[in-house]
């Protein structure tokens, strides 16, 4: 290489902000949240969001798709919503494809149905790790999203749920991050697959 040359990646070290900045990311970013409709599913499910919070969802949901588009998952990132005080109709706007390797549910089924499809009752069960056994909570569910809503003060959401999958039964931690834009709650979360972690305590 000449001593003039300069090493190609010297230049592609700050390689995020740099595709950030492009007008190709930025139209791959619009299409994205174009294809989404997620104005129309919003108005489908009788979610009203302002302007501030519609952005930032689409944001969101956006950084999913292209995480979704580059990493073979083995946990399931997810996006539900509520409008302030109505704790009671949580809806998820996106669920990645792995949750079918936890549940058996395809993500277009999960987003079709709800929650619901994992916990059909009106009880769920939480699963406390405090000491050397968990402990297996019946809760109403009805509890666990006004408990949800309430964290949304403080940000950060973490449980253990006993789940129905396609197989018979699983736990999933549900580990999310709260937040509050105009007159929408927004919670970005994970759920992970914890099985082997809860069998083998309760062994």
């Amino acid at each position: 290489m000449a001593a003039n040359e300069k090493y190609p990646l010297h230049e592609m070290v700050d390689f995020a902000s740099v595709v950030v900045e492009t007008t190709a990311f930025e139209n791959v970013l619009s299409s994205l949240i174009e294809a989404f409709e997620l104005p129309r599913f919003l108005a489908e499910i009788d979610i009203q969001a302002e302007a501030d919070a519609m952005r930032r969802l689409e944001a969101k949901v956006a950084a999913h798709l292209l995480d979704q588009l580059t990493t073979d998952r083995v946990d399931a990132p997810y996006v539900s919503v509520w409008e302030k005080g109505r704790h009671q109709e949580v809806r998820m706007v996106y669920i990645n494809p792995a949750i079918e390797k936890i549940t058996g549910f395809s993500a277009r089924k999960v987003l079709k149905i709800g929650f619901s499809i994992f916990v059909p009752d009106d009880l769920i069960t939480r699963v406390d790790r405090t000491g050397a056994s968990p402990i297996h909570r019946q809760v109403p569910i009805e509890q666990e999203r006004e408990e949800r809503q309430q964290e949304a003060l403080h940000g950060r959401w973490e449980r253990i749920y006993e789940i129905l999958t396609r197989h018979g039964t699983s736990y999933v931690k549900d580990v999310a991050l709260i937040e509050t834009v105009g007159n929408l709650c927004m919670s970005s979360g994970t759920l992970i697959d914890i099985t082997d972690q809860i069998d083998d305590r309760m062994g």
